[in-house]
């Protein structure tokens, strides 16, 4: 049984991860969107400016898509910053299955505390499972951020219903910059 979980899990993945190529049309377009995105949760949570700024770096997706009936799949691309700086893009990729139903979009951010987690990601993809938890984007949520393996998952929704429960999984890819993104945040 949990073999055909992982499979369906994954088949669901990799079903979205064919939707968006790795590199964007536009870098600064997204660059852009990153901005306002953390600028928005900045909005909402004041300590989230302290939290990145102890941090060693982060990924922002501003908008991650998400769909499902029965099984799921979500995925978005967002702008990767190290010590401040864009050093690169990553893709999401989310598969799920169980009793759920509905779509919605969301921005996520994904901090890791210390040049280890942060190389780690560099070095391969970062996968976050079942176990994984995400906090919401409220007043003092990020003074209370609770990092696994030096990584720490804070979503803010911006649209849409989804109702259900589900077994999920992640898979974060990282992608270098080429040299057309913007330096700073």
């Amino acid at each position: 049984m949990k073999t055909g979980l992982i499979a369906l899990v994954a088949a669901a993945a990799f079903a979205v991860a064919g939707c968006e190529s790795t590199t964007p049309s536009d870098p600064n377009l997204y660059n852009d969107r990153a901005k306002l995105s953390l600028q928005q949760m900045e909005q909402t949570d004041s300590g989230l400016q302290d939290a990145l700024s102890n941090a060693y770096g982060y990924v922002l997706f501003p908008e991650v898509g998400k769909a499902a009936v029965g099984i799921g799949g979500a995925n978005g691309r967002g702008v990767v910053y190290e010590q401040g700086r864009n050093i690169g893009f990553a893709t999401l990729t989310q598969g799920s299955v169980g009793v759920q139903l509905g779509g919605e979009t969301y921005a996520e951010l994904i901090i890791f505390k210390n040049a280890d987690a942060m190389a780690s990601f560099r070095n391969g993809d970062l996968t976050l499972g079942a176990d994984a938890s995400a906090t919401i984007v409220k007043a003092g949520a990020a003074g209370a951020l609770e990092f696994k393996h030096g990584t720490a998952v804070i979503v803010q929704p911006k649209g849409g219903l989804m109702a259900g429960v589900a077994i999920n999984g992640q898979t974060i890819h990282f992608v270098r910059d080429n040299g057309n993104m913007n330096n700073g945040m």
